[in-house]
């Protein structure tokens, strides 16, 4: 009875993976998960029925073997390890292809205590890089990454505790690998939450992204202000003639990191900064994407001109640090400002604008002294 309810429960897996397919429609993901649930219900099921001595029992084992394949394989998906990863996506690679070797082989060999004997080996190596990898992509998607660490140290354990042919001091009877069976399905329960929760941040991510497509104002790729968005602001405030502060900020050299790392580590980069400059102002102030490798500072009100400068060393130092993307660090390159405030600098947005750009030029043009300068300090020194 005990059995049947572990086969009951692979088969309850198997439709709750097909329900994953089709509400995903990600057929390369769930597709392994439903393979996966299928061997393993075809090995428990042949080894608790099929005689040890029997000639057809090593071909239980190679479905058992082929569960650990596909386990693999949909890991791979799940955690995108060959994007995030691909060092560890590497090694997994090669670990599938020596559980391919070994099914081969198992189809062949009759000898079922060897077959699993290597399976439990591959199985603990597999679950040991996999865990590695959800670590490592722990920040990216951390509720997928948690589950599966949690399903792979249940794994650990049971491939450790379980009595199958090669894995006991004692022969091996029908029946013997409960310990194995409940391992197998608390894994396979786990990674199934884990493929649910990966869907439903992706759901929310397309969510995000359609609302600040939609909202008026905001650019969709680092979720600033758009430039109609910084008009819009800018005009607002220098009609209540409020006192405010423009910083305008340009990344040097910006065209050289999508040479080097392509459209998507560019992006990438692009929306670390939006998010670090954000980081840096207040709720009533404005962060603005003005161009493919510009972006604007609204500050409401006068802050001291030591604020300013300080403001713009932490902007200088938060910009220059490495962004992480697909496993790799990214170099967004250096940052330069133009600061011009109202109404010192100008009585329109486009005069300000003007002045920044020319305190921007000139911070671009000098080789020595701060990443910043003041629009104020430029008409002095003309």
């Amino acid at each position: 009875m005990q059995t049947g309810m572990s086969l009951g429960l692979l088969a309850g897996l198997m439709v709750c993976g097909l329900v994953l397919l089709l509400v995903s429609g990600n057929a390369r993901m769930h597709g392994w998960y439903v393979l996966a649930c299928g061997f393993a219900l075809a090995g428990f099921a042949g080894l608790d029925r099929i005689a040890p001595g029997s000639s057809l029992a090593h071909w239980a084992a190679s479905a058992l073997t082929l569960w650990a394949a596909c386990r693999v394989a949909f890991a791979r998906q799940l955690l995108r390890l060959n994007r995030l990863a691909p060092r560890l996506d590497r090694i997994a690679l090669g670990l599938l292809a020596a559980l391919a070797a070994a099914t081969i082989h198992a189809a062949i060999d009759t000898r079922l205590p060897w077959i699993l004997r290597v399976l439990q080996a591959l199985v603990a190596a597999s679950t040991v890089l996999l865990a590695v990898g959800a670590l490592t992509v722990r920040r990216r998607m951390p509720w997928p990454a948690l589950l599966f660490c949690v399903g792979a140290v249940l794994m650990l354990a049971g491939v450790s505790a379980a009595h199958l042919p090669a894995w006991g001091a004692q022969p091996w009877t029908p029946g013997h690998a409960s310990l194995a069976q409940a391992a197998v399905i608390a894994e396979l329960a786990l990674l199934a939450l884990a493929a649910a929760a990966r869907i439903r941040d992706e759901r929310a991510l397309e969510a995000r992204a359609q609302a600040l497509m939609a909202a008026p104002g905001i650019d969709a790729l680092t979720g600033a202000a758009s430039e109609a968005g910084f008009e819009l602001r800018g005009e607002e405030w220098l009609r209540e003639d409020r006192s405010f502060s423009l910083m305008l900020i340009g990344l040097n050299g910006f065209d050289a990191v999508y040479e080097r790392h392509g459209q998507a580590g560019g992006d990438a980069v692009l929306a670390a900064i939006a998010q670090r400059l954000r980081e840096q102002v207040r709720a009533d102030d404005m962060v603005a994407r003005l161009g493919p490798d510009s972006f604007a500072i609204l500050l409401v009100g006068m802050p001291p001109r030591q604020k300013l400068a300080e403001m713009a060393i932490r902007i200088e130092t938060a910009g220059a640090r490495p962004v992480a993307h697909e496993g790799r660090l990214l170099a967004g390159g250096e940052i330069s400002m133009g600061i011009a405030c109202h109404p010192g600098d100008g009585d329109t947005l486009a005069g300000l604008l003007e002045a920044a750009e020319r305190a921007l030029a000139h911070c671009n043009r000098q080789r020595m002294g701060p990443a910043y300068v003041f629009a104020n300090e430029l008409g002095r020194a003309s």
